[in-house]
């Protein structure tokens, strides 16, 4: 019965699981390799940081499960420049490419802006988001984000995104 349960949403979900696992592995072996070495008891700036999403978009009245891998780039503790790949699992599945700029203003606060393309299949809309977030910072460079996404795009109804990401930086 267990094996009849076992969709490809399902299948979704453990890939992202077993991808969070690995990265976590393979950042925790990577610690500590950063070149730039701190004064004693001093932190290391990392500048770069990846994370695996898994939220929901609300699309005409229906919610859809949502799936994404974001990277991004600290240009310094306020600004980060980045890029992200979203997929929707509807009937016609939808990839979201955007490339963004967030400013980390107050303490784990996240205000951020995109532009990128949504490509479900033949039809490619130009999409503008805007994002409102919050960073938990937890041990050895990750973090835990909430995020809510607002996507204007062209010639459809605009979608909200709600999820959250686990982020590890190095």
């Amino acid at each position: 019965m267990l094996i009849l349960m076992y969709t490809t949403k399902s299948r979704m979900v453990v890939k992202a699981l077993c991808g969070l696992i690995l990265w976590g592995f393979i950042g925790i072996s990577l610690a500590g390799e950063t070149g730039d070495e701190p004064d004693v008891g001093e932190e290391p700036f990392l500048r770069h940081a990846l994370g695996i999403f898994a939220g929901a978009t609300h699309a005409e009245d229906d919610y859809l499960e949502t799936l994404g891998i974001e990277y991004g780039y600290y240009i310094n503790e306020m600004v980060e420049l980045g890029l992200l790949a979203e997929r929707a699992v509807r009937e016609d599945d939808s990839t979201l490419l955007i490339a963004f700029a967030a400013i980390h203003p107050y303490r784990g606060l996240i205000l951020g802006a995109g532009v990128g393309r949504k490509d479900p299949g033949e039809n490619r809309e130009n999409t503008l988001r805007l994002t409102l977030g919050y960073e938990f910072e937890m041990s050895y460079h990750w973090s835990f984000e909430t995020q809510l996404h607002l996507d204007f795009i062209e010639n459809e109804e605009n979608e909200e995104v709600l999820g959250a990401a686990l982020v590890r930086r190095f």
